[in-house]
Parts: C-alpha cells; sequence; structure tokens
C-alpha cells in the first residue's frame, strides 16, 4: 500500500461540545454562503455549468487535495523494473525516482495517460491511481457546492422545484439534450472519461431530434 493510501484524513479538536457545535454551524454558514456566491456568480450553475467554469473549479479544488494527507506527494523507486514508494525500501535509495503529486498527474494529456497505459502500465497504474482519486474529490466538492446552491434557491424561491416539474415534454428534451452537451463537455476538459465525445453527442442528438421530428 503506498503512503498516499495509509495516511488518515485530518482530525480537528474542540475544547467542548459547545466549541465543536459552534465550528458545525460556522462551517455550514459558510457552506451556505458560497452555496449564495456559486448561484449569483456562475452563470446557469444549478442547470448546466459550463466546461470554462467546470475547468476553474477543479483547479481550485486539486489545489485544496494538494494540501490534504490523503493525496500527499509520494515519491517513489524503480528497482528491477518495479515501482516501489521509497517508505517501502531499505538500504540504499534507488538511482531512478520519481515523483507522484496532484501537479504532476494532471500535467498529462488524455492521449498521453491513454499511452502510458500500454507503453509503461507500472507507472501509469500510480499516476491514474492517484488521478483517479482526485479527480473523485472534485466531483464530490462540486456536489456538495451545487448542493449548497440548491438548498439557497429553494429558500429565495419555494416554489422554483414545483415550475421547473411542470415543463412541457418538448422543453424537458430541450433541457435534458444541453444537459448531455455540458456533461460531456465537462468530461471532456477533466479528460479522465475515453467514454465522453462532443462530436459524437452531437450527431446522435441530431439523429435523435430527426426521428422525433418525422414520428410526430
Amino acid at each position: 500500500m503506498s503512503k498516499a493510501k495509509s495516511l488518515a484524513v485530518e482530525v480537528q479538536s474542540y475544547k467542548s461540545l459547545s466549541d465543536f457545535g459552534y465550528n458545525v454551524a460556522k462551517r455550514a454558514d459558510a457552506i451556505r454562503a458560497d452555496g449564495a456566491w456559486a448561484l449569483d456568480n456562475i452563470p446557469n450553475f444549478i442547470e448546466g455549468c459550463s466546461p470554462e467554469a467546470r475547468v476553474e473549479l477543479n483547479e481550485g479544488f486539486r489545489q485544496r487535495a494538494s494540501e490534504l494527507p490523503k493525496y500527499a506527494e509520494v515519491v517513489y523507486g524503480i528497482v528491477d523494473g518495479n515501482i516501489i514508494p521509497l517508505s517501502q525500501l531499505s538500504g540504499d535509495a534507488p538511482k531512478e525516482q520519481f515523483k507522484v503529486n496532484v501537479a504532476m498527474v494532471f500535467s498529462y494529456s488524455q492521449q498521453q495517460i491513454g499511452a502510458m497505459k500500454s507503453e509503461d502500465p507500472a507507472k501509469y497504474n500510480v499516476i491514474f491511481d492517484l488521478r483517479d482519486r482526485v479527480n473523485k474529490y472534485c466531483s464530490n466538492r462540486f456536489n456538495d457546492l451545487k448542493a449548497a446552491a440548491k438548498k439557497v434557491l429553494k429558500e429565495r424561491d419555494p416554489d422554483s422545484h414545483t415550475r421547473a416539474a411542470t415543463l412541457s415534454f418538448g422543453e424537458f428534451i430541450d433541457k435534458t439534450l444541453d444537459t448531455l452537451k455540458t456533461r460531456c463537455k465537462s468530461a471532456e476538459a477533466r479528460g479522465n472519461d475515453p467514454t465522453a465525445n462532443s462530436k459524437a453527442l452531437d450527431a446522435a442528438i441530431i439523429a435523435f431530434k430527426v426521428k422525433l421530428e418525422v414520428t410526430k
């Protein structure tokens, strides 16, 4: 097991339950404020956050991830073709070493990652592992922010969900297709999903709309 996987999450310390409760409430207020900021400053944040905004948000999420022990940098040594964390080796450190950290694993393009999988599978495994875990962290933080924004929207406009549910079927289709396009572009921007293909999706949507018109 690598050092990055064995490290525990950060543990907070509180003087009392009252102190703990105060901090819980303070963080909840901060999360709500962040949700309100996203709602007010990121166009269509809930309905369909743009790929450009998502990329910028992920940059911030990754920066935070790099500060957490769970995603800490690990130095690996290459011994007889095997990639092993230096922390697990004894004796003299091997001459061939490389560092794996958040910035490093996201410096590769999706094409480079794909090529590495066949050309250097051992190195690919350690790089992909951290890249995949950080992507999940970023996705969870985005979902947290989106949930906070939805709560703020509901507070501001309690009828918002009711009105959304009364969309016509045609409007529902258009909204769903727009969501598919946005999610596909976001997946392409993240570079970790080979199934995301905007050109193929656009072609499929055109074919769907043509078929829908024919059957009317």
